[in-house]
């Protein structure tokens, strides 16, 4: 299996990138990925000279024969932490550093609580202008969700050849809606498989996981946020199903969920969710 170093790294979503690694079509690679602190953080929680950019991310990864209206497909199989990390930090604030020890997340005060690995930045290139890595697009990006994490499936719709994948961002723990705009930053290293989808079932950026699926709103209103994440969902349910959007609503009002996913950026993020069993003759997903 292929380590992918995080020496490549970006801090933006851009078609005009050239490729740091090239993979295979269902190719399964080790990423390597800073923390949020860029690398300037040391562990003892003083900031060394200089200060690096938000959410830096590894890549850009082209995916072989990967084409626009196609699909990209990318399984996260394992997110391993480092051996610490840290919260909040800045503006003259000192981090809380964390260590991380066999699954576990001691806090300085005593505590210990599971990790629960996600990752913030996951996305490929829109077919425009360069995206930056704090906000959540139809291309992927800032999804701070602790959704996307070991056994997603995330699926990008593909607007540039090789598609250009970037991951970053990672945190060993954070909650619905990184209330105070911070979760365990660390650096990973994640295990992921990525497939070209030739015919892909939507246009936009979908997950699937644990039998649910997921789509994502955004808005500097967090409500319109909320209301974009059901206006998807209810466009995909009405393809999916060949129900009314009328009755897609109220499937999804019955047997589905609006989660808050990230609250701090600009931008806020929701998402609506659907289970299998909403939906068990029309789905469409491998398991």
């Amino acid at each position: 299996m292929r380590r992918l170093s995080a020496e490549h790294v970006v801090y933006e979503l851009s078609k005009d990138h050239p490729p740091a690694y090239t993979v295979a079509d269902g190719e399964t690679v080790i990423v390597e990925t800073r923390d949020a602190g860029d690398g300037f953080l040391g562990r003892d929680g003083v900031w060394k000279p200089g200060r690096g950019r938000p959410n830096p991310s590894t890549g850009p990864i082209a995916v072989e024969g990967s084409e626009p209206g196609e699909a990209l497909a990318v399984t996260i199989h394992e997110i391993r932490v480092a051996d610490w990390g840290y919260i909040g930090g800045g503006e003259g604030v000192k981090p809380t550093i964390v260590e991380l020890r066999d699954g576990i997340a001691h806090y300085p005060w005593g505590l210990r609580l599971p990790v629960r690995p996600l990752m913030g930045v996951m996305g490929v290139a829109p077919p425009g202008e360069p995206v930056g890595l704090m906000s959540l697009t139809d291309w992927g990006g800032n999804f701070d969700s602790p959704d996307i994490s070991a056994g997603a499936t995330i699926h990008f719709p593909v607007a540039a050849p090789g598609a250009m994948l970037v991951t970053g961002d990672a945190h060993a723990r954070q909650g619905d809606g990184e209330c105070c705009g911070t979760g365990i930053e660390c650096a990973v290293e994640v295990v992921l498989t990525v497939r070209r989808v030739r015919d892909p079932v939507w246009h936009k950026v979908y997950l699937v996981r644990d039998d649910e699926l997921t789509v994502y709103g955004t808005s500097a209103d967090l409500d319109e946020a909320a209301w974009n994440a059901v206006g998807d969902m209810t466009e995909l349910l009405t393809k999916l199903t060949g129900l009314s959007e009328v009755e897609s609503r109220r499937l999804l009002a019955t047997a589905g969920d609006v989660r808050i996913s990230q609250i701090v950026c600009p931008e806020k993020s929701c998402r609506a969710v659907i289970p299998r069993r909403a939906i068990p003759d029309r789905w469409p997903f491998q398991s």
